[in-house]
């Protein structure tokens, strides 16, 4: 089982949003400071104070693409769906009021998701698909607007993954370092909850010549991150992720030095 730069654990997940968004030079110490001391991220629902800072945590995600933050965002003067607020939090209660994420630009090109909306709404396109029998009044796009009737989400998956290693299932966690919406930051500190032995601590793995990333082995469960992927990794580090799928099927260890 390979689980990839996931939503695991509210509370974990959104305070590792934002220890990693400060660590990253994306927000100032005056507002990291206030977001922790005026937000309870085991909370079902936001202060109004937590959410009156939040939204300055959010604004910068006007400018930069949360999912890639060194990638560049999609300027394409005709779209419609260029420079939106994403929703980034992986309580869905806790942040129902920001219900854009899906019109956030993905991958190499920052534009692709326009892309691949209008050509998914072209009436050829779905009538070659057998898409769309219904006739429905609004268009397709990635991700469903209204997500703000998601009620049944549970706070954490740990108990799931605890049962999972208890029955013997090989399981691979793995995190791009450079995606800020569940960063890898996020996803340490949602392993720690695990509470499991480590068995070889912070290891290089190599794609070729180049280090790909970094990996943990603990007692049921490997952790593996990529460096500079976001948060799609084939989009990102192509190479990188064939070789972390060809490893996980084989059930051998990443290479541990150059090839």
């Amino acid at each position: 089982m390979r689980i990839g730069n996931a939503a695991l654990d509210d509370e974990t997940d959104q305070k590792g949003m934002i220890d990693y968004a400060w660590d990253h030079a994306v927000i100032s110490d005056r507002l990291y400071d206030e977001i922790k001391s005026k937000c309870n991220f085991s909370a079902a629902h936001p202060s109004k104070a937590c959410e009156k800072v939040l939204n300055e945590y959010y604004d910068v995600y006007y400018i930069i693409d949360m999912y890639s933050l060194y990638t560049p965002t999609c300027v394409n003067a005709n779209s419609s769906r260029a420079r939106q607020l994403p929703v980034t939090h992986a309580n869905p209660n806790f942040f129902s009021k920001f219900n854009k994420w899906h019109k956030r630009p993905r991958g190499y090109d920052p534009c692709v998701s326009d892309y691949t909306a209008d050509y998914l709404n072209r009436p050829d396109v779905q009538k070659a698909l057998h898409a769309n029998v219904t006739n429905i009044p609004y268009p397709w796009t990635h991700c469903s607007l209204n997500i703000t009737t998601w009620n049944d989400s549970p706070p954490s998956i740990l108990p799931v993954i605890r049962k999972l290693i208890a029955g013997g299932l090989r399981i691979w966690v793995y995190s791009g370092d450079t995606d800020g919406r569940l960063p890898v930051t996020a996803t340490r500190y949602t392993l720690r909850k695990l509470g499991l032995n480590i068995l070889q601590d912070w290891k290089p793995w190599y794609n070729y010549k180049q280090v790909g990333g970094w990996t943990v082995v603990y007692n049921g469960l490997v952790f593996v991150t990529i460096r500079g992927a976001g948060h799609e990794v084939p989009v990102f580090a192509p190479k990188q992720a064939l070789l972390l799928i060809e490893h996980f099927l084989i059930d051998r260890n990443l290479p541990s030095k150059p090839f």
